[in-house]
């Protein structure tokens, strides 16, 4: 509950692409070889790509796929990389069987992947005296390690670098992400590890398409609206994060690349001006970022006073998950590191799931304070009645089990039951409350003292009037008060809607607890009045139906106060 509160002052969403923003269900869609590039492959099309004069880099991209693979065949595996998934699949389509290739070329080393380097690598024996390096990463990574390539079958001299490039950003502009894929081999089984990243042969380009969930657009809306900011932070390619972002209304066209930043251009310890600052904080998307540049993000806006809240899925993303004001870790695809360090956990890794935590988390704390200015209004108003009776030598308005009886019966259902209230419609209309804002306002302790003085105002004007004007008993004085002050109370829950809404159509007036809590009260009222244990541990006398309406009337008008004053703009 704590948690969800905080989502309720959540000022910004910082949140990956992958699995969060699209579907993760990674699909190769194009494969670009030095001969050309073959896409819709997801389609069931460009069947050219098994032309025999593809075969010898086709056979090397089916190796990588599967062996520069972390997935553990043959075994349930509650975390596993969506790309890897989408390579085995693909692998499987063009009839190959990734078990036997494993068995075939058993694994001797392995370099895991580095999200600095953004690449992985495995060393797998191809013969008795000789071993391959296959090597799969981020295409910018692995381009400089490469002085060769795969031309129709025959290894040649890497001559046309920006010829791969310009096809990496034409898949990247499509939303695709890309990973390149290369070789080497190796002689013998005595390798330098710090050799292994060199001189390799580049084998080609896979593109993946995963594309952004569909109620994904909705969700960005009700965060504009909701004065949220949505930040995407991911590894990914400039370009794919571009697209994705203008696929889901992150981005706009006009806004481009001007809201985009790449991560080798964050300098966030140098931020010093009040313009830099201004440009990273109109960034919307972050590309090709670290999990340390995450973190630093996280500080920074932290640092700007907002409240932040980071989607993470990963062990790299726990520094991140624990550092932001509240962490969301996936249920279905996260790391348990990421669930142990996060504060929220979706089950279902749906994005929207945290606007409705959020809409929770803004009506939950809303309900708090108007559970305090309900319970402080009532008791407030019952220490100045008695004061001010006292100081009047009026007759006492109130006796000690009278207090008990109120503090027991009419101020705790109603406040309960507004707990129970679905909260406002345009909940997640407003802007998020500021950053340190304490619970009580000053406008909520105004609102508190004046609906305070209403019920005070009712039960001392029927004081008078009886005292006065009726010329009553002190016990039948008392007893009007008594009765009074019930309504006033009951009455009183019909002030916490914000003046801006209809008095008789709100949260408030629309919530069947609170009609249940009215009725419940009335009726143990009513019992103590008719058992005369009760009655007369009370101190009650009968009255009769003129003087009942006379408290009622008073009651109501307690009401009408506040509700002038609220026209008057004195109160929320």
């Amino acid at each position: 509950m704590e948690a969800v509160e905080t989502l309720g002052s959540i000022t910004m969403v910082a949140t990956d692409k992958t699995g969060t923003l699209t579907e993760d269900n990674m699909t190769v869609h194009t494969v670009g070889l030095d001969c050309g590039t073959f896409q819709k492959l997801d389609q069931g099309k460009g069947q050219s790509i098994k032309a025999p004069t593809n075969k010898r880099a086709l056979e090397q991209l089916v190796r990588t796929s599967v062996l520069c693979n972390d997935i553990i065949l043959g075994t349930d595996q509650s975390y596993y990389d969506s790309i890897d998934l989408g390579l085995l699949r693909f692998v499987e389509k063009l009839d190959k069987d990734p078990q036997k290739i494993r068995e075939e070329f058993p694994e001797v080393y392995k370099l895991p992947f580095d999200e600095e380097m953004k690449l992985m690598a495995t060393v797998n024996k191809t013969g008795s005296s000789s071993s391959c390096v296959y090597v799969k990463g981020a295409f910018e990574s692995i381009a400089p390690m490469c002085t060769k390539k795969l031309d129709n079958g025959n290894i040649a001299k890497l001559n046309n670098i920006n010829e791969w490039e310009e096809s990496v950003e034409q898949m990247s502009s499509q939303g695709l992400r890309t990973i390149a894929m290369a070789y080497k081999e190796v002689e013998g089984a005595n390798f330098k590890k710090a050799e292994l990243l060199n001189n390799l042969v580049l084998i080609g380009i896979v593109g993946f398409i995963d594309p952004a969930r569909e109620d994904v657009k909705a969700i960005m809306d009700i965060y504009n609206k909701a004065g949220v900011k949505v930040v995407m932070m991911t590894g990914d390619h400039p370009k794919t994060a571009q697209k994705i972002a203008e696929d889901i209304g992150l981005l706009t066209k006009a806004e481009g690349e001007s809201a985009l930043m790449e991560g080798k251009e964050l300098d966030i310890v140098n931020i010093k001006t009040d313009e830099s600052k201004k440009h990273l904080l109109s960034t919307k998307v972050f590309a090709r970022v670290t999990p340390k540049q995450k973190l630093d993000l996280i500080t920074f806006f932290q640092k700007q006073n907002h409240v932040v809240g980071m989607f993470g899925d990963g062990i790299n993303d726990v520094p991140a998950l624990i550092k932001s004001d509240i962490g969301i870790a996936m249920g279905r695809r996260g790391t348990e590191a990421a669930r142990e360090a996060a504060d929220i956990i979706l089950k279902d890794d749906r994005f929207g799931a945290v606007e409705l935590a959020i809409r929770q988390g803004r009506v939950i704390y809303e309900h708090i304070r108007q559970f305090l200015v309900y319970l402080l209004s009532c008791n407030l108003g019952e220490i100045i009645i008695v004061g001010v009776a006292a100081l009047l030598n009026l007759p006492s308005p109130l006796l000690p089990l009278q207090i008990l009886f109120l503090n027991l019966v009419t101020d705790i259902f109603p406040a309960l039951a507004l707990g129970f209230g679905k909260g406002v419609n345009d909940a997640m209309d407003r802007p998020p409350r500021k950053s340190g804002e304490p619970i009580m306002t000053p406008l909520l302790w105004k609102s508190t003292f004046l609906y305070g003085i209403s019920i005070t105002c009712a039960v001392l004007g029927i004081t008078l009037y009886a005292n006065y004007h009726l010329l009553l008993n002190p016990q039948q004085i008392n007893n009007l008060a008594f009765y009074t002050l019930i309504i006033a109370q009951l009455l009183n829950v019909f002030n916490m809607p914000n003046r801006q809404v209809s008095f008789l159509f709100n949260e408030v007036t629309k919530n069947p607890w609170v009609w249940g809590a009215i009725v419940l009260s009335l009726t143990i009222t009513a019992l103590a009045y008719v058992i005369p244990s009760t009655s007369q541990a009370l101190s009650l006398v009968s009255l009769n139906w003129e003087q009942l309406q006379l408290s009622v009337l008073f009651g109501f008008g307690s009401l009408a106060l506040s509700q002038i004053f609220k026209k008057m703009g004195f109160v929320q």
